[in-house]
């Protein structure tokens, strides 16, 4: 067994000393733990919290693909597991209706993954994303940082009884699905603790994309069990579905370019809002 030591996530003092970028660790981590939630060979960490997880310099990764200069170390390897793959789905299909704001697709998706009912909706909505149930109901609008006035209105609610309806809530989800909570939790918190220059957006750019490619993978398995890609309306359900993915690609490629100019000239993620976005 290895020993490897590091620092704190958040422990910004050491990221500035060390020229470590706080929106690279910030887009890292999220990379990390969307693996572990969509990928086919990495199963989720039963145990997420900041002290399972530290950071290191290391130079010797600016020769690497991505170009990083430091390692994110995950500790307490103990206990992982496995998302079925139907959950996977529709938990990506959720999050795509969340960043669209349609709220049809919010509901259904949120009966697939956690069996929840209307009533209990705006709750696990709230829940999931850690935003305001009034500013979800418009697209892009998970996408733009908390305000002031947002966290203290969570925060009252939580103190006038929201907190044990949001307990008794979470005793019904299954299991995997608290655990997927805890993970984003987790990296919401480590985010806004980073004080990024790009806010939550990046981070959400990531899962979106995540997201899209598991949807993706969903319609390619499902044209393959009606025969061969070549039969003609195969081929065109095929085209369709790579119009679909690529239209996405190319709409997070473009707002990722905007977010790395904007990083370049050092403006804040909240300050402006990316073309037809």
């Amino acid at each position: 067994m290895q020993r490897v030591s590091g620092h704190r996530l958040d422990d910004l003092e050491y990221l500035d000393a060390n020229g470590i970028d706080r929106d690279e660790v910030s887009a890292c981590l999220a990379r990390i733990f969307n693996e572990m939630i969509f990928g086919h060979n990495a199963p989720l960490h039963c145990d997420p919290h900041g002290g399972n997880l530290a950071i290191r310099k290391n130079e010797s990764r600016r020769g690497l693909r991505g170009g990083h200069n430091f390692d994110i170390i995950l500790y307490d390897h103990g206990l992982y597991r496995d998302i079925p793959r139907d959950l996977q789905r529709s938990y990506a299909k959720m999050w795509l209706a969340v960043i669209d704001g349609d709220m049809g697709r919010m509901r259904k998706y949120a009966k697939e993954v956690a069996n929840i009912n209307d009533e209990q909706f705006p709750l696990f909505a709230s829940a999931i994303t850690g935003r305001d149930w009034s500013v979800l109901n418009s697209e892009g609008s998970v996408l733009q940082t908390r305000t002031a006035d947002e966290k203290k209105e969570m925060g009252d609610a939580l103190q006038e009884g929201l907190l044990a309806d949001l307990v008794q809530l979470l005793g019904q989800v299954p299991r995997i699905i608290l655990l997927i909570l805890k993970t984003n939790d987790l990296t919401r918190s480590l985010d806004e603790n980073l004080h990024t220059r790009q806010g939550p957006i990046r981070s959400f750019m990531i899962l979106a994309r995540y997201c899209t490619r598991t949807v993706f993978e969903e319609q390619l398995e499902e044209l393959r069990a009606r025969g061969s890609l070549l039969w003609p309306p195969n081929a065109f359900r095929l085209a369709s579905a790579w119009v679909g993915f690529l239209r996405v690609e190319f709409k997070l490629g473009a707002f990722e370019l905007w977010l790395s100019l904007k990083r370049v000239i050092g403006l804040k993620g909240a300050e402006f809002s990316a073309p037809g976005m």
